[in-house]
């Protein structure tokens, strides 16, 4: 009953759970600043240095690796420890794999690697420079879970393994994304550093350019965004695919991608460019497939030869994986084991720091060992001096121990030594060799105790330690340069990406009864002009287009043409495009320029114009534009140009005669909306078409031909609202002034 502790759940429950977070935290998710580790990538490297698993051995099987590592230092599942060794040994996870393996350990493709019991393992060159100098008391060790054995608190780690491989983690509250390096650029930086602790990070990134990925691709060269992220220790950079463009011949081509962003599925990649061909939400791109081997290959084929591939290839890295963001987020353990976000400068002067402590405890270590080294060649040296006298003691005397301690004043681990050297030590050109020791270790002695006395040769010290890293793992090395290539990324507008995304093509409309619309494929022909009355209007467009279209009652609509839907023969009806009200008609259609002028008039004669951006509106429900009259309706328009429309022609008619009134274009308003002036009078005439012309009072046909419908159309000039003068006219189609509209 006195264990019992009352305290409330919430307060229990928040303890627990804190306790939870931190282990999490701590042994689990974030890696640790120095080495560059988790506590299970540390279990395992130090269990195959246990393993004598050096480069130069054999391979052992992973099961036993694993087996070791869960029965001695992890008490963790054995696949969560498998995962972790097999993310050590892939050349594609790991810009500098610490595992060799041999075997399957998957692929690119997220192909899971064999079993432990068919992997074979054993540690890298780099993996011996992580954990060179461990047996010098460089490093604290600590019990085990179970208190039988001990394990290092942290690795030496002379290679800069926590931005050369990097890490990624999710803990509870915080996580961690640092991506691999290029160790020659950061041994620089270090070394840099190490000369000039003042620095900033502008100087140190003169050396760093920025992440570099074991699977390659092209790095964004966005100073700013690379200064913020290494500044802050937050951010993210940006990375595409390498590719290049083959001839195929006679103009045809196939881009062939062949470096793929950091951790990105290439089957899952595949399998989404798939899916955009198939829902045709790429009309540049016409088929892709796999023909990777061990290196990647992904063959894309355009629709056709003009298709420009960069556009191709731009579209692409919007929609796909094939252009991804790495995120930076260096939060890391540091020499506290308290989990904190650290900048460039940050993390590499914490790497120097601790080499700077492995240097002083190696140091140390070797002190010591020479000094106790030198204490026993010492006394040997004493034993020669006195040899017969030494042995003569040693021979008749009960204790011989206690006696040279007394006669020769010895300490206890010299005498231990003399009494166990051998007869054949004894030897003449064993004391000269004992001697030429005793001389070399003491010049060792000195030496060491200068580098420890001076931070000078300690900085020397840690720049010959990075300078040996360059040499083995740099440019010159077998891992070659930089992987990663620095390329100023293009920008897309969202606009620019719509507008490399689609094939133009040329189509026609055909405005059917005023209430349907038939679009087809190709532009209609002029000689292929015939009446038709079910036809009131056809218009040559584009995909890209929009078409303004005007109802009876005054409405301006406007339709994009991608939205158009194309193979029916009767057509499509217009109020599935639109929302039309009962009894409303299209009467009039164009395509929509923004810059235009347009003149509208109703049958009962009434006119105005109107800017075409007024016209404009994104509703199905339209905008009303033409205040029309009681018993009036909409009837037509035609283009209005500024510089050189100086007059309008009203064609009126009744049931018996035709009438033509031309007046002066300056004498109808501008209106973004409204009912319009009167053109001309005459009870029980009727507007039938409108158009604009020059001074020399010409028509035009479809085909930009002269008409004459008479042959002094001087006769026809009046002020605006006169009765007009009859006309014979024929089966004449005029032009209207909009490019491509025929009106039947």
């Amino acid at each position: 009953m006195n264990n019992i502790i009352k305290s409330e759940l919430k307060y229990q429950f928040a303890k627990k759970y804190l306790a939870y977070a931190l282990s999490t935290i701590t042994q689990r998710a974030l890696p640790d600043v120095r080495d560059g580790l988790k506590p299970v990538h540390r279990r395992l490297l130090y269990a195959m240095y246990l393993l004598n698993l050096s480069p130069k051995s054999q391979y052992k099987k992973s099961a036993r690796v694993v087996g070791d590592v869960i029965g001695k230092f992890h008490p963790h599942g054995d696949q969560s420890v498998y995962d972790a060794l097999v993310r050590l040994a892939q050349d594609f996870s790991t810009r500098y794999r610490l595992i060799d393996g041999q075997g399957n350990f998957g692929n690119i493709d997220g192909d899971n690697a064999a079993a432990m019991r068919y992997t074979e393992t054993k540690l890298t060159n780099i993996s011996e420079f992580i954990l060179n100098g461990i047996e010098e008391d460089t490093v604290k060790f600590q019990k085990t879970y179970d208190g039988e054995l001990e394990e290092p608190q942290i690795l030496p780690s002379q290679f800069p393994n926590i931005l050369a491989n990097g890490s990624s983690g999710i803990a509870v509250g915080m996580a961690t994304s640092i991506p691999p390096h290029n160790v020659n650029e950061i041994c620089e930086a270090l070394i840099y550093l190490n000369n000039h602790t003042s620095c900033s990070v502008t100087d140190l990134l003169k050396f760093i350019k920025g992440p570099d990925f074991p699977t390659g691709g092209i790095l964004n060269d966005d100073k700013k965004e690379i200064y913020k992220a290494y500044n802050t220790g937050r951010g993210f950079f940006e990375v595409k695919s390498k590719y290049k463009v083959e001839d195929l011949g006679r103009g045809s081509y196939q881009i062939v991608v062949t470096e793929i962003p950091y951790s990105v599925n290439k089957s899952k990649l595949i399998e989404k460019i798939a899916n955009i061909i198939m829902n045709k939400k790429n009309k540049l791109l016409d088929h892709v497939s796999d023909e990777s081997d061990e290196r990647i290959r992904i063959v894309l084929r355009p629709k056709n030869r003009n298709v420009i591939p960069s556009d191709l290839m731009n579209s692409l890295f919007e929609q796909t994986e094939l252009k991804n963001k790495f995120f930076l987020n260096m939060n890391v353990l540091n020499e506290k084991s308290q989990p904190t976000i650290m900048n460039l400068k940050d993390i590499l002067k914490s790497l120097l720091k601790h080499r700077y402590n492995i240097l002083n405890n190696r140091l140390k270590f070797q002190l010591s060992k020479i000094k106790k080294r030198l204490e026993i060649l010492k006394s040997f040296l004493i034993v020669y001096k006195n040899l017969d006298k030494i042995i003569k003691i040693i021979r008749h005397s009960n204790d011989p121990k206690k006696e040279l301690l007394r006669q020769f004043r010895f300490s206890i681990i010299q005498v231990d030594a003399i009494l166990e050297m051998r007869l054949r030590n004894l030897k003449k050109i064993e004391e000269i060799e004992i001697k030429k020791e005793f001389r070399l270790l003491e010049v060792e002695k000195k030496k060491i105790g200068k580098i420890l006395n001076s931070k000078l040769l300690q900085r020397k010290e840690i720049n010959k330690e990075y300078e040996e890293v360059l040499l083995h793992f740099g440019d010159n090395s077998t891992y070659g340069k930089r992987k990663s290539l620095l390329e100023k990324f293009e920008v897309l507008t969202e606009d620019e990406l719509v507008s490399k995304l689609e094939v133009v093509e040329n189509i026609n409309l055909s405005l059917i009864n005023n209430q349907f619309l038939k679009a087809k494929k190709g532009h209609f022909k002029t000689n292929d002009l015939k009446q038709n009355s079910n036809l009131n209007l056809i218009i040559n467009c584009i995909t890209t287009d929009q078409i303004c279209m005007i109802s009876n009652i005054g409405k301006s609509y406007i339709l994009d043409c991608r939205s158009l839907k194309f193979g029916s023969i009767k057509g499509i009806a217009i109020s599935k495009y639109l929302n039309l009200k009962e009894n409303e008609k299209i009467i009039d259609a164009f395509k929509y320029h923004e810059k235009n002028k347009i003149v509208l008039a109703s049958k009962e004669g009434f006119v105005f114009v109107v800017n075409c951006i007024d016209l404009f509106s994104n509703k199905k429900s339209g905008k009303k534009i033409f205040n029309i009259k009681k018993n009036d309706e909409f009837a037509t328009s035609c283009l209005f140009e500024d510089k050189k429309d100086r007059h309008i022609a009203v064609f009126f008619n009744n049931d018996l005669n035709n009438k033509l009134i031309i007046f002066d274009s300056k004498e109808i308003p501008v209106l973004q909306k409204g009912s319009g002036l009167i053109a001309f009078k005459g009870r029980g005439y009727k507007l039938s078409s409108i158009y604009t012309l020059e001074n020399d009072l010409v028509f035009y046909d479809y085909q930009n031909q002269e008409i004459e419908i008479n042959k002094n159309l001087k006769n026809y000039l009046s002020k605006r609202g006169k009765t007009g003068k009859s006309i014979k006219l024929k089966n004449i189609r005029f032009f209207r002034g909009f490019d491509n509209n025929f009106v039947l």
